[in-house]
């Protein structure tokens, strides 16, 4: 499963870089016709992502290291709903602590470099 997911997201990604490529033929990029070069490079992209993401998942050693991921997420254990839910909350109030540290001591520094003139 985990190696078919791996295969799916990187042809996900040659998707989106294809997609891209269909799209510089409106993008007005210079030296590209209208249509045709931006589209065959699309194509070539779509091609090799399929043949990328198909090797890749049957490379032997990148085959054994997703078997073993695989074999180590079934021993995780994972949250419960009442867990994740205090973990976020902490999480969410020590960054909106850091975030007014950095504005406090950036206020403290300008207001120190008005003072002796550096700014």
């Amino acid at each position: 499963m985990i190696r078919r997911a791996t295969m799916f997201g990187i042809w996900l990604l040659f998707a989106a870089g294809a997609y891209k490529c269909s799209l510089m033929a409106f993008s007005g990029i210079p030296g590209l016709p209208e249509f045709g070069a931006s589209y065959v490079l699309a194509i070539v992209v779509a091609l090799f992502g399929l043949w990328f993401g198909f090797r890749t998942i049957n490379w032997s050693r990148f085959a054994d290291f997703l078997i073993a991921v695989e074999a180590e997420m079934v021993k995780v254990s994972w949250p419960g709903p009442a867990e994740l839910h205090s973990s976020t909350i902490v999480v969410l109030a020590v960054f909106v602590l850091f975030a007014a540290m950095i504005y406090f001591f950036d206020l403290v520094w300008v207001f120190l470099f008005k003072l002796t003139g550096v700014v």
